[in-house]
Formats: structure tokens, C-alpha cells, sequence
């Protein structure tokens, strides 16, 4: 059995959902706080999520020999995976949310911000599934370049 089948599966399930709970306590709070419809602070969802990939591949390297570094392509269906699970499942909550708990606000996004004339939850929430993909693809490719291990190799 493979270290990602052992070890890889598990660390972005439990990372994931950790993402998923960081994105939904962020998102309330700057509801709560009368933030969210500013957008530049959509900079720490980034943030939240580099820091939960970040923090995966720290996990699953604990697993792995000290001469094992992981190849490249687990770490990356690693973070992708972590990304997905996560943004899936503040996907699921926002489409409940915009829907069912605060559908002011959801009326509120198709006067202010909708850029097609009619804006629904399933909608709204594809919008910021996709977007959030789309940023963990770069995300896991970044991370996993800056958490190398040198490789102590002296080119003259």
C-alpha cells in the first residue's frame, strides 16, 4: 500500500474539513461584522487556505521517511484534494445559507453585485466553488515549490 493510500487520504480529508470550518467561520464573522460584501478581504480566504495546504503537506511529510520527500504529484492531489473538500462543503453551507437562513442577503448580491440579470444560491455558490479551484491549483503548485527541501546540490 502506498504512503498517499496510508497516510495522503486521511490528511486531506481531516485538512479539508478544517478548510471547510475555517471558511465557514470567516464568512460568518464578516457577516456578522458587516464586512462581507468587501471584496479585498477575500485576500485572507487565500490566506486561510495556504495556511490549511501548507499545514497538509507538513502532516503527510511527518508520515514519510526522512529520505522519502513525497513526490510530487501525491502532495499535489494531496493540497487539491484538501481544496476540494473544503470549498465543497462552504459551497454546500452557502447555497443553505443563501437560500434558507439569510435570503436578504442573497437579494442583496442580485441588486448590488449579480452579473447576469437573475442570481441564484446554486449559482452564487458555483461562482465561488469555481473560483476557489481555480486558486488552489496555483496555490499547490506555489506551495509545494517553496516547501522543497534543498537538495544541497552546488552548481558551479
Amino acid at each position: 500500500m502506498s504512503n498517499y493510500s496510508m497516510h495522503g487520504l486521511r490528511v486531506s480529508r481531516n485538512m479539508g474539513l478544517m478548510l471547510g470550518g475555517f471558511l465557514l467561520l470567516f464568512f460568518l464573522s464578516m457577516r456578522g461584522l458587516g464586512l462581507a460584501h468587501e471584496y479585498y478581504l477575500r485576500v485572507f480566504n487565500a490566506v486561510i487556505m495556504l495556511i490549511i495546504m501548507g499545514l497538509g503537506i507538513k502532516q503527510y511529510r511527518a508520515y514519510l521517511d526522512e529520505e522519502n520527500y513525497g513526490s510530487f504529484f501525491d502532495l499535489y492531489k494531496i493540497c487539491l484534494r484538501i481544496a476540494f473538500i473544503g470549498i465543497a462543503s462552504f459551497s454546500v453551507f452557502l447555497v443553505i445559507y443563501l437560500d434558507i437562513i439569510d435570503p436578504v442577503f442573497m437579494q442583496e448580491l442580485e441588486q448590488l453585485e449579480s452579473p447576469v440579470p437573475y442570481l441564484s444560491p446554486v449559482m452564487a455558490s458555483a461562482i465561488v466553488f469555481i473560483e476557489g479551484m481555480g486558486s488552489a491549483l496555483v496555490f499547490s503548485y506555489l506551495l509545494i515549490q517553496l516547501m522543497k527541501k534543498p537538495s544541497g546540490v552546488v552548481t558551479a
